[in-house]
């Protein structure tokens, strides 16, 4: 069975509270919803429409490093911009046309001669009532999924489709990922249910990939996970096939002490564990190929199993997430994210990396959200996998690995020194 070819997911319930960024993702859903809240937004829209414009501009300054010489040639390496274009079409409130067109120069090096990428994504969705179930599907894409807590899809950016079925309690659903969960050529089929919002839950995944690495054909977990109301959650997942067994274990916490509007801290903290047996996933382990492939995902974390199992297999992962944001009153904040990450492989040495960035914002309009930025860091998305070869002045399809040191097979996220400025804009 082609996975690529079917068109269900499972629609996924988020993995608990998300971490802030500066960088913002735009979703490709509800747009009527999302605009109604921003009166600031000047597009049109209407009963059955809505428009909207996010932009961001970008200078990155790269300070130093081993490897500088290496990335400063790389998509997103001068000042650029990252501009998202959505559009929402609701003929019937049961039925919704999403479409978001991504257009983004990573710099201005090259000159006007040197093309932008534009992306289109199209989605549609439509809701029914039937056997006392209120059923969603969604086709094409389906924005960033999580399965369970995340033991093995967390925040992926996904195109496929989904069916879910939802009665009180009860979660139900399907799903497929064709655009490579584990590898770039083949395709993932998921089904979840879940009792309670989540405290019980399990899942089954189908895999889609050359058999060279004798994936599993079938892999199961057991998961629960909660939010309370005081701001803590926690989420725990056991994952099993016929080739061993892995886990994950968090808790989260986030809360506004103060009023988030005129003054307060904004904290988030989440500490995990998590354990991937030798061979859970065949040999795919250190051969994990994807690519953070859109400016936006500068917020994802690094802590999930792609990036872990792209370094070797049979690992054991720490890591702490630790994010907090001062508002001093409406034209001014600052702001820290961290991740203290720890891998340990039984086939690899071990991977410990430190991510930071820490800055201010400033928003000089009060009636609008718009915020000038400038932050120093050391974790910076850095590949693209669409990129223009200037030889044969077209878009040219390019698959890199997550970890190399060159041009041609460079990391996803660079662990540098730098400096950035950015300017966001909703319209």
């Amino acid at each position: 069975m082609r996975f690529k070819k079917l068109f269900f997911i499972l629609a996924l319930i988020p993995l608990g509270p998300q971490a802030f960024s500066y960088v913002e993702y735009t979703p490709n859903q509800n747009l009527s919803e999302e605009v109604r809240t921003q009166p600031y937004r000047v597009l049109p829209r209407g009963e059955r429409y809505a428009l909207a414009i996010d932009a961001d501009f970008f200078k990155p300054i790269f300070v130093g490093g081993d490897h500088f010489q290496y990335y400063k040639w790389d998509f997103y390496h001068g000042n650029g911009y990252w501009l998202t274009l959505r559009a929402e079409f609701k003929p019937t409130e049961r039925l919704a046309m999403n479409l978001k067109t991504l257009i983004t120069q990573g710099t201005s090096s090259n000159g006007p001669v040197y093309q932008a990428v534009i992306v289109p994504l199209l989605a549609l969705t439509y809701r029914e009532s039937l056997f006392g179930f209120e059923w969603e599907t969604r086709l094409s894409d389906i924005g960033r999924q999580t399965v369970g807590t995340g033991l093995f899809i967390e925040d992926k950016d996904t195109m496929g489709g989904y069916l879910q079925a939802r009665r009180g309690d009860l979660t139900m659903g399907m799903m497929v990922d064709g655009t490579g969960s584990f590898r770039l050529d083949g395709g993932v089929a998921a089904f979840e249910a879940a009792m309670w919002r989540g405290i019980l839950g399990a899942t089954i995944f189908l895999q889609e990939t050359d058999t060279v690495f004798n994936p599993p054909a079938l892999t199961g977990s057991l998961y629960s996970r909660r939010e309370f109301d005081n701001g803590w959650g926690y989420g725990a997942e056991f994952g099993f096939n016929p080739n061993g067994t892995a886990g994950v274990a968090y808790t989260t916490y986030e809360n506004w002490l103060g009023d988030p509007h005129e003054a307060g801290l904004h904290i988030f903290v989440k500490p995990q564990a998590r354990f991937y047996g030798a061979n859970i996933m065949g040999r795919l382990g250190g051969r994990i190929a994807h690519n953070y492939v859109s400016y936006e995902q500068n917020d994802k974390a690094y802590t999930n199993f792609m990036n872990i199992l792209s370094y070797g297999e049979g690992a054991v992962a720490l890591a702490l997430q630790a994010n907090g944001e001062y508002v001093f009153n409406y034209f001014y904040r600052v702001f820290l994210e961290t991740e203290f990450l720890r891998y340990t492989y039984h086939d690899h040495s071990n991977v410990q990396l430190a991510f930071f960035r820490t800055g201010f914002k400033f928003f000089p309009f009060k009636e609008r959200e718009d915020y000038f930025s400038f932050h120093v860091g050391n974790k910076y998305l850095i590949a693209s996998s669409t990129q223009i070869d200037n030889n044969l002045s077209q878009t040219e399809r390019t698959y890199t690995p997550p970890n190399g040191a060159d041009l041609e097979n460079k990391a996803a996220f660079l662990q540098q020194l730098y400096v950035m400025i950015n300017y966001s804009a909703k319209f």
